[in-house]
């Protein structure tokens, strides 16, 4: 999943949630089915500009919100977790290399 994939599914579970709303009643209002919001919401889909609308306005918010890491911290703090482990995973990768070289 791309960061622009994460940051629209995070942001569109945020403001649903913040309408006590459901997938159910998101795909409703956007005039979608439940397996898509939900397909998009894990970032297995990105849906169409037309798409992005609908949900945008189903959730009562410019659809370029959506798209804006800065307005959610939840995004904000996922991406830093991401940035974490990678970083981690990349100083593993290097102590090994290093043990490695002294066997």
């Amino acid at each position: 999943m791309t960061k622009v994939q994460e940051c629209l599914a995070l942001n569109i579970k945020k403001y649903r949630k913040e309408l006590n709303i459901t997938q159910e009643q998101l795909a409703e209002r956007a005039k979608s089915s439940t397996t898509y919001i939900g397909t998009i919401e894990i970032g297995q889909k990105f849906p169409s500009p037309q798409m992005i609308e609908r949900i945008a306005d189903a959730l009562n918010v410019d659809s370029l919100k959506l798209f804006q890491p800065g307005t959610n911290t939840l995004v904000e703090n996922k991406l830093d977790i991401d940035m974490l482990k990678k970083s981690l995973l990349k100083n593993l990768e290097t102590a090994v290399e290093i043990s490695l070289e002294d066997i």
